[in-house]
């Protein structure tokens, strides 16, 4: 799932999978229906929406078989796809820390606590200021 999740990233590569699975499904009908490619393209994208308007429709077993493919994978895996993608951009922390920004804070935290521990040996805490400081 990982592969197939850096190979959707973007949108554009989605509709790259979508095109190709209509692409796949029309050739598929147009093979095993008898009918044009642009016909078979036609009948691909109303049944992968679920609109399929019922003017074009599988006569055969392995047609019927295509369809039921086309409609499963369409449902099950592109939209799926799509809708996590378009979550994942509405979620996504803008104000989150890069990681060369964390490194950098680390740094200066690292160079802000070795000066308070020099510090604090070169002027020890007088009358119990060292306990209200921490």
């Amino acid at each position: 799932m990982g592969r197939l999740r850096a190979a959707t990233d973007t949108l554009k590569e989605l509709a790259v999978v979508y095109l190709a699975l209509l692409f796949a499904a029309a050739g598929a009908f147009c093979v095993l229906e008898g009918r044009t490619f642009l016909e078979s393209l036609y009948w691909a994208g109303t049944t992968a929406t679920s609109t399929g308007y019922g003017d074009i429709s599988p006569k055969t077993l392995a047609g019927q078989v295509v369809a039921l493919v086309l409609m499963h994978a369409s449902i099950f895996m592109v939209v799926p796809l799509i809708v996590v993608r378009l979550i994942d951009r509405m979620n996504e922390d803008r104000d989150a820390f890069t990681h060369e920004e964390q490194v950098r804070i680390l740094d200066s935290l690292a160079r802000i606590e070795a000066r308070l521990a020099e510090r604090e040996r070169d002027d020890p805490p007088r009358n119990g200021e060292g306990d209200r400081a921490r």
